[in-house]
């Protein structure tokens, strides 16, 4: 091997004619927030060849940071013809071929300058720019292109990129390949995409020892260029480190570019999103999808975060699907279970932004609400892999109106350096059997709140946003409740009376709107446990907060919107000059809080209660228990519950406008099942007996001398039944003139169960 002597001198190349590199880079376009070409121009005059004179150094380093703003465009790797990647192998950097011209570079083992490699053979689809490079060597200058390198992480068997990938030219990087007169040269430079500072920087490093006069690199336009312009207006200027191979003998160079005018921005800037929401399914009662959609244009601010409401009567039915563990909903990482619907994101400038998609999770509590959405994206963008973006929401249900709000979490303006650019955000709940319509026909609105984001990351604009939304159809809907109420025999004065309520709708039905109940006149409001009322002022901040005596009962539902259970207290609350206070019950479960508002009326001894606006939910079964008890609301005074006819006028309405009424018979449990004779009468030859039986069954009076009666009794209640003198009797009364008979009539009931009862009623006839 042959020796070479060390070089030195290196130190009087200082002088500015030896070394005066100039840079300068132009936009295609100059419009604000649209992808756009460029044209990159470095410049290195070369010293006059003259015998004895010093030469201009040959570059080694050079690094190019673009304006802030400036950033690489997702659009690059939207549409069919996606993105690829040129993998080292294929742009053969070490040159494992022997050829007549390659230049080696980036710390290859040819980085002496020996021609000594063959062409790369990078995909067409990485292909993003144009190159040229003028050296006083060659008659004619070299050319080539520009490739996207394929990232050294994220891959098989590499490291899972990171935002430090970002910012060390792991995940990002672009291949140079220039050709021409026998000679090759391939140099790779490495793209810092701080995230930070929102800038680009990229750099060669190691650059052969090739005297050149010009390096001019033109990124391709249109609208899936590789970079997409700043989103504020202004001056853009480029600045560069230019560090020769004489270094650190002579100095090194910082020029910067000339500045040029982004152009095209409002002031202040524009917010108008669009926003589309409905189902797909527009019959009330249906099972349907639902979607929403929000869209914003170029130089708009990008968005920041969104809040929707829903209409009333639109709810999830989440008894059957699984919640999300939140260890697992921050990653995104959510079993199928918990999959409700899908988003699509449009992301990048222009008109042909990178779409891409993720499932949408339900999820536990999550931000203090009882629910919460994960939206897991998979960013992935031709041969960038960018991980998952997860978008994280909360769902509130508002307790008087049942009503679902979704709040997202702010949305991130960049992933690993590159500006999201977020055009669209759709998202389709679609898992069958979770989304139920209303079943009232009114017109509603989607109603939304949607904040956007300045580039520099500050609070934008806040818009309020909607979509109008109905159903039709509910006048087809059936409504055929069944109401029931009961109570107990044994009352006294200390512990007055108690009063069970059951609801139950059927599957398919209306839902319930509104109950009016009218109370037996035995069965009086306490007006000592009505003054220990709530006030409105306590419940409305916290019903755990008031006395127990307003508590007066426990109320249960079912409903499929929960998988468990909802119960809770049921309180009188007093509001300001209101005569009553209202009966207020609070149902609870998985986080979730309903409130149903009834008012109550007390006029002459007898107690109404009226509960108008009930939310549009299913609900299978409702329970209202109000218990005896020194505090119990109802008292007993004739304590002769067994003996009294109770009934409780009932009128329902469903939330398609469906009446339901009945005189509710309120059964008396205790009392020792017998026949009760309320009353009798004798017109002529005729009788009429009013009985009350106390369970189903058929109930026969007899008597000699009289017709006999049959009556079936679906339930326990009363029953009247007619009987009639026979041919003989009334030719004995037409013959005695004035005479009376008196007949014993015998009442059997035949139950459904149990054992027979009977009992008898004296009648005068005549």
């Amino acid at each position: 091997a042959v020796a070479y002597p060390q070089l030195t001198g290196c130190d009087l190349l200082q002088g500015v004619a030896a070394f005066d590199p100039a840079i300068d880079v132009q936009p295609e376009k100059t419009q604000a927030d649209i992808p756009s070409g460029y044209e990159v121009t470095l410049k290195l005059p070369q010293a006059p060849g003259v015998f004895g004179a010093l030469a201009t150094p040959e570059l080694r380093n050079a690094s190019v940071t673009l304006p802030p703003g400036l950033s690489l465009s997702p659009s690059l790797a939207s549409g069919s013809n996606s993105l690829e990647g040129c993998t080292s192998a294929q742009i053969d950097l070490l040159g494992t071929e022997i050829g007549e011209g390659h230049v080696g570079g980036n710390g290859s083992p040819y980085d002496d300058g020996m021609t000594h490699a063959s062409p790369g053979h990078c995909p067409a689809k990485s292909q993003v720019g144009d190159a040229e490079l003028t050296t006083p060597l060659l008659e004619e200058p070299l050319r080539g292109h520009v490739f996207v390198a394929t990232p050294n992480c994220g891959g098989a068997g590499q490291a899972v990129c990171t935002e430090e990938s970002a910012q060390n030219g792991e995940l990002f990087g672009v291949y140079l390949e220039l050709a021409g007169e026998g000679v090759i040269v391939k140099l790779r430079g490495n793209i810092d995409a701080d995230s930070s500072r929102g800038q680009l920087t990229v750099s060669f490093a190691d650059a052969p020892q090739l005297p050149f006069e010009g390096l001019r690199l033109k990124l391709y336009g249109g609208e899936r260029a590789p970079l997409a312009n700043p989103q504020t207006c202004g001056a853009a200027s480029a600045t560069t480190q230019i560090v020769p191979w004489s270094a650190p003998g002579s100095p090194v160079a910082a020029p910067t570019a000339p500045p040029f005018q982004v152009s095209g921005c409002s002031d202040p800037m524009v917010f108008a999103p669009h926003f589309i929401a409905g189902a797909a399914q527009a019959l009330a009662g249906e099972y349907t999808s639902f979607s929403l959609v929000l869209a914003r244009g170029d130089g708009e601010q990008d968005f920041g975060s969104a809040s929707v409401t829903l209409p009333s009567g639109l709810v999830g039915l989440t008894e059957k699907v699984s919640r999300c563990p939140e260890a697992q909903a921050s990653q995104g990482d959510c079993p199928e279970s918990s999959r409700i619907g899908t988003a699509h994101v449009a992301a990048g400038a222009g008109s042909e932004p990178l779409w891409v998609e993720g499932p949408v999770y339900l999820t536990g509590p999550y931000e203090g609400s009882p629910f919460g959405l994960a939206v897991a994206i998979a960013v992935t963008a031709g041969p960038f892999n960018l991980g998952t973006e997860v978008v994280r929401a909360r769902l509130d249900v508002e307790p008087r109106t049942a009503e679902v709000t979704v709040r997202t979490d702010p949305m991130r303006l960049a992933r690993y350096g590159i500006p999201l650019r977020l055009k669209t955000l759709a998202v389709t709940i679609d898992r069958p059997g979770f989304t139920l319509n209303p079943t009232h026909c009114n017109q509603q609105q989607v109603n939304g709140s949607v904040s956007g984001q300045l580039p520099d990351g500050s609070r934008g604009s806040t818009v309020s946003v909607f979509a109008p939304f109905a159903v039709a159809g509910c006048r087809g809907l059936p409504f055929d409740p069944s109401f029931s109420v009961s109570t107990q025999a044994s009352t006294s004065k200390a512990t007055g009376a108690s009063l069970d309520v059951k609801v139950h709708t059927p599957a398919g039905s209306a839902n319930v709107r509104e109950v009016h109940v009218t109370l037996p006149k035995q069965l009086p409001a306490r007006l000592e446990t009505l003054k220990l009322a709530c006030v409105d002022k306590v419940f409305d901040v916290n019903p755990a907060a008031c006395p127990a005596a307003s508590a007066i009962g426990v109320a249960t539902a079912q409903t499929p919107i929960l998988a468990s259970e909802v119960s809770g207290p049921a309180y009188l609350v007093s509001h300001g000059g209101a005569e009553f206070p209202d009966l207020a019950i609070v149902l609870q479960a998985e986080g979730v809080e309903l409130i149903l508002q009834g008012k109550t009326f007390v006029r002459g001894g007898i107690t109404s209660s009226t509960f108008s606006t009930l939310p549009d939910a299913p609900v299978r079964s409702f329970e209202l228990k109000l218990p005896e008890g020194p505090h119990s609301v109802l008292g007993a005074p004739g304590g002769k519950l067994c003996v009294a006819d109770l009934e409780m006028p009932t009128t329902m309405h469903g939330q398609n406008g469906a009446p339901f009424q009945q005189n509710t018979q309120v059964s008396v449990s205790g009392c020792k099942p017998e026949i009760e004779v309320l009353r009798h009468r004798v017109s002529g030859a005729s009788a009429t007996i009013l009985a009350r039986v106390p369970e189903a069954g058929v109930l026969v009076a007899s008597a000699p001398g009289l017709s006999r009666a049959v009556k079936r009794a679906p339930r326990a209640g009363r029953l009247s039944l007619k009987l009639a003198l026979s041919v003989a009797e009334r030719r004995f009364l037409a013959v005695h003139a004035g005479r009376r008979l008196q007949v014993r009539v015998r009442l059997r009931l035949a139950p459904k169960h149990g054992r027979r009862l009977s009992t008898g009623v004296t009648l005068l006839i005549g």
